[in-house]
């Protein structure tokens, strides 16, 4: 963005000031002439008011206003949360994983892989692309390199890996490498474009340098879990979301390394090698930094104490970020932030104009404890630390240029999560903050007054000074910030973050900043993060419940209030025995949430085989983002193993539900449990027609039908759309609460999957874990599920659609038998069936309200 001040363009945003800023205009401009082109640093300083343009100022774009709007504040402050130390009892695991120091060459050689038999070698960039890239963008983020897309350089089918040779390993994998190098980069990042990928495996990278360098590794299954957050963003993707950026790796040769565990995933796998970043600076390296360093007036953060009043370091909650756009590579800082329920869920917060789309989120790098060794030494501290598992974007607002992200690996041991408050015009703060990207740095001084900012024609941007805006600014009268500051806190007491910076102006220890106010982003929605009052229930299990079959572990939850777009609950994740965690699926439609929730979109479920937990006691708790809503103890009975083919039987379950009367009760394979067939037969009735058995590769909860998903694939409708319908199955039984569900792919994100039984949509929970479609799908969350009361349609013939946003995945006809209601209270029955599933076993059943069923309670079966 440019500025013109006082008639010069010193920077960022075009500003005109009024007559009351005159005097102080012509009394800078002197100091600020003498002053290198380093400490001119962009200018938005401002005071009645300005026009900002993100693109160079022209005289017509000039426009301003002198009259201030007095509407403060309309709701009353939010307490502050205190900051918070994080010191977990073991580091959590990582999703990208550093491979020990050692020369690429030599960790090659000792598992006989040291040839590279693909060299993809771009030519030298042009002298004017580099010295564009080399110059400071016209503000905003500190860019430090440029990307260069393959497809610019070579044949398309180079880049692909379908081409690419491939050896076995002793071990049974598969293994290929392949070397990029784009000439004279200082360091590259590898965009890889995932199109198919198979559950296992792993992506690994290494600098192309002989000396010893850095080399990282990552799994099929979190590069997966990162795009598919980007692809599912909807709006806020933004562009190339399917494309996965490598950590920063020195010098300008990148080897790729991919790794199979068996040839059959040769078939699944389909990736290119999209572009490399091209830097001319190493992020890593603070010696690469030089010689656009920060400016000598800014102050080392370690010269300065940083404690609060209990002797908590707030420095260690801002870390330097490094990340890829369309464009390029730049640098900012950001903060992170604790939430009320102090939850250690790693909120970070920056400035939009550095990070606002799930794309670019998923390509952050943080560097914590980025800062010198000790005061004014340029030494790097030891103790600095690197994540480069990306972040998930959660909001983005252009009111207060804020953005909050998710990180998607914790922080390092010892950082603090800041807490936060509200700015006040007068109170002194501290900005902490990376300057051109350099070690860590610090600026004080007073807020002033608030402004108000408004779009205006093209890139323009109009303040006007308003009390109750969304920007306040600081007179810093030590310090300094620059390129690279953008999207760094502002802090009260070295405890509380007010605000984030959008942009700076002035001389050095003479400065201004225009910060994001955080109320502002609060009141946008930030609230829904911040404050973490989750509630909810686990509908299914009930607590000393019996389960058996295949079902849905399923509930809701959400923070009452919240009715944004973006989900209030990052991830729900279900621990299984103390130990196994299991992510459901969540957002499924609820209407029946809306009176607690104040939206609708807050249910979650898991398709799951209970049989596969093995007979016995078992329990579950249902964690929201970390914070449990709800557990419940169940048992399981299985029938011998984890899924029975062949079986079938019809049994009358007498004086049920009343005395006098009487249920069938039929085994249906697909369910793995018994539905009820019809009520009040004859007494000499025991067996009545049996169920139809699940078609091919359908019987189980974990089998797809890759015959089937061919056949759909072919449907011109379909245009790539793969999956079944799993349940109900055609001509089956179903009763009471039960489990609709399948599995489902295509090339574009799914966005929703519904039933429509009888007509009526019903929303399904998708995204299910469902390891057995990465043959036929990109990836393995292709599961989706919803548990159903069948009782609410009546007795008789209904049919149900499974529909993959709006297109037809599968239909079958199915039959219901009621109770005489929707859902039966104070029922209860036991009943032993002889001879199931073969002669001489049996099976004890028990009604189970909450399911509206029957279910194994016992089992003899030899």
């Amino acid at each position: 963005m440019t500025c013109v001040f006082s008639g010069v363009v010193v920077g960022w945003r075009l500003l005109h000031f009024t007559q009351e800023n005159r005097e102080m205009t012509s009394a800078i401009a002197p100091a600020l002439a003498a002053w290198s082109p380093v400490a001119r640093l962009a200018v938005f300083m401002l005071s009645a008011g300005l026009i900002c343009s993100h693109a160079p100022a022209r005289a017509a774009d000039v426009a301003f206003s002198d009259q201030e709007s007095h509407a403060g504040d309309q709701a009353a402050p939010a307490r502050p949360v205190r900051p918070q130390r994080y010191q977990p009892e073991r580091e959590a695991p990582r999703i990208v994983e550093e491979i020990p120091a050692a020369p690429s060459q030599t960790r090659a050689a000792r598992e006989g892989e040291d040839a590279i038999p693909l060299r993809l070698d771009l030519p030298a960039p042009a002298a004017v692309a580099e010295k564009m890239a080399s110059k400071p963008s016209q503000g905003g983020p500190r860019k430090i390199g440029f990307n260069r897309l393959l497809a610019d350089f070579l044949e398309p089918s180079q880049a692909a890996s379908r081409s690419w040779p491939w050896r076995a390993l002793a071990s049974g994998e598969r293994v290929t490498r392949v070397q990029v190098r784009s000439p004279g980069a200082a360091a590259l990042r590898v965009g890889v474009r995932v199109k198919r990928m198979p559950a296992s495996g792993e992506l690994r990278f290494f600098s192309g340098q002989a000396a010893q360098s850095r080399a990282y590794r990552v799994e099929f299954k979190s590069v997966q879990h990162i795009l598919d957050a980007s692809r599912n963003a909807g709006a806020r993707a933004g562009e190339n979301p399917d494309v996965y950026w490598s950590p920063t790796l020195e010098g300008d040769q990148v080897i790729v390394e991919i790794r199979l565990a068996s040839p059959a995933d040769l078939d699944r796998l389909d990736l290119e090698i999209h572009a490399v970043s091209h830097l001319l600076l190493d992020p890593k390296q603070s010696s690469n930094l030089a010689p656009q360093a920060a400016a000598s007036c800014n102050l080392d953060v370690n010269c300065y104490s940083t404690l609060n009043q209990k002797g908590e370091d707030i420095s260690a909650a801002v870390a330097r970020m490094v990340f890829t756009t369309v464009d390029g590579t730049g640098l900012c800082s950001g903060t992170l932030l604790a939430d009320r329920a102090h939850s250690n869920i790693p909120f970070f917060l920056t400035a939009r104009h550095c990070i606002s789309t799930a794309a670019e989120a998923s390509s952050l790098e943080t560097a914590w404890f980025y800062e010198s060794s000790e005061c004014n030494s340029r030494t790097l501290a030891a103790n600095v630390q690197y994540r480069s598992g990306g972040a998930s974007l959660l909001e983005s607002y252009s009111q207060n240029d804020m953005t909050l992200l998710r990180l998607n690996e914790q922080p390092p041991a010892g950082v603090i999560y800041a807490g936060w408050d509200w700015n006040a015009e007068g109170e002194s703060y501290a900005g902490i903050h990376h300057p051109e990207g350099d070690l860590k740095k610090i600026s004080f001084g007073a807020a002033q007054r608030g402004y108000r900012c408004d779009t205006g024609s093209g890139d323009q941007v109009i303040c006007f000074p308003d009390a109750g805006g969304s920007y306040f600014r600081m007179l810093f009268d030590r310090g300094f910030t620059e390129q690279g500051s953008s999207g760094s806190g502002i802090f009260k007491d070295n405890a509380y973050l007010v605000g984030t910076l959008t942009a700076g102006s002035g001389v050095c220890n003479d400065s201004y900043g225009i910060y994001g106010r955080l109320k502002a982003g609060y009141d946008s929605g930030l609230n829904k993060w911040l404050e973490n009052n989750k509630i909810g229930f686990l509908e299914n299990p009930q607590p000393s419940s019996y389960q058996s079959g295949i079902t849905v572990i399923s509930g809701w939850t959400c923070i009452p209030g919240a009715n944004q777009a973006t989900p209030e609950v990052g991830q729900v994740m279900l621990e299984i025995d103390g130990k196994t965690l299991l992510r459901a699926s969540y957002g499924t439609s609820r209407e029946d949430t809306r009176s607690d929730c104040g939206d609708i979109n807050n249910g979650f479920g898991l398709l799951v085989n209970m049989n596969s937990f093995g007979p016995g006691a078992h329990s579950v708790r249902a964690l929201a983002d970390g914070q449990e809503i709800g557990r419940a103890s169940f048992t399981v009975t299985t029938l011998g193993s984890d899924y029975l083919r062949g079986a079938s039987g019809t049994y009358r379950i007498p004086d049920f539900p009343a005395t006098g009367q009487n249920v069938l009760i039929s085994w249906q394979e697909n369910l793995q449990n018994f539905v009820i067939s019809a009520r009040n037969v004859s007494a000499d009735t025991r067996s009545g027609q049996t169920p139809i058995a699940a078609p091919p590769g359908t019987g189980s909860v974990a089998r797809p039908s890759a015959e089937n998903a061919a056949t759909l694939a072919a449907s011109p409708a379909a245009a790539g759309l793969r999956g079944y319908l799993e349940n109900p199955q055609p001509k089956s039984y179903l009763s009471g609460i039960t489990v609709l569900s399948g599995w489902a792919c295509q090339p574009a994100a799914i966005k929703r999957v519904s039933v429509e039984i009888d007509g009526l949509p019903v929303p399904a929970s998708y995204g299910t874990e469902r390891p057995d479609t990465s043959a036929i799908c990109a990836g393995t969350d292709n599961g989706w599920g919803v548990l159903f009361n069948t009782n609410s349609l009546g007795d008789g013939l209904h049919t149900a659609r499974a529909l993959v946003d709006g297109v037809e995945l599968g239909r079958a006809d199915f039959t219901v038998t009621t109770l005489g209601g929707d859902y039966l209270r104070g029922l209860s029955k036991t009943y032993r069936l002889a001879d199931f599933p073969k002669g001489g076993d049996s099976v004890v059943v028990i009604w189970q309200e909450n399911l509206q069923n029957f279910t194994i309670k016992e089992a003899d079966v030899h």
